[in-house]
């Protein structure tokens, strides 16, 4: 029992300075590589974390932090949400005080991506190598390498562009 309430007391000191290095990675008053890598001692993974840039108010995952990874030489825009745990709401839980199940997964930004500003990035999901994220996009499935996504749908245009020659 008193090794329980040990370890709880140890989560606890580690949610607050999580919660802590958050709050100031958010702060407009820091350059957007030191945002980085304040997230990064959060326990964010990062390929090279000095070639990432990260916008202000740019929020990364409170309770699982480490499940997100981040590539090289990628800009997050301000405002983008990045969620590693999700609720489903189809299959309900058995549990009495918990009604619904949730789940955590593991978000890949791979290298050279783009996200604009207010994006949402949530359930476990992989950005392929040079994907651009137009502002307010809310991606919750794979995006493949090179596309263009934009639209509150997360539209790929990419697709749809007639290359000339």
């Amino acid at each position: 029992m008193e090794k329980n309430l040990e370890s709880e007391k140890i989560y606890g000191v580690r949610r607050l300075i999580n919660k802590l290095l958050q709050a100031i990675a958010k702060s407009s008053l820091l350059s957007g590589k030191i945002r980085a890598r304040l997230q990064s001692y959060r326990g964010v993974k990062f390929n090279n974390v000095s070639t990432v840039f990260l916008g202000e108010d740019v929020i990364i995952d409170g309770v699982c932090p480490q499940n997100v990874t981040i590539g090289d030489r990628c800009l997050i825009a301000a405002g983008t949400r990045i969620v590693t745990h999700f609720m489903d709401t189809e299959r309900l839980s058995d549990h009495p005080d918990y009604h619904f199940r949730f789940y955590q997964g593991k978000v890949v930004i791979e290298e050279d991506v783009f996200i604009g500003f207010n994006c949402v990035i949530a359930k476990p999901v992989i950005i392929g190598k040079g994907a651009v994220i137009g502002a307010n996009v809310v991606i919750t499935k794979n995006v493949p390498p090179g596309s263009i996504m934009v639209n509150a749908i997360a539209e790929n245009i990419n697709e749809k562009v007639v290359k000339h020659p």
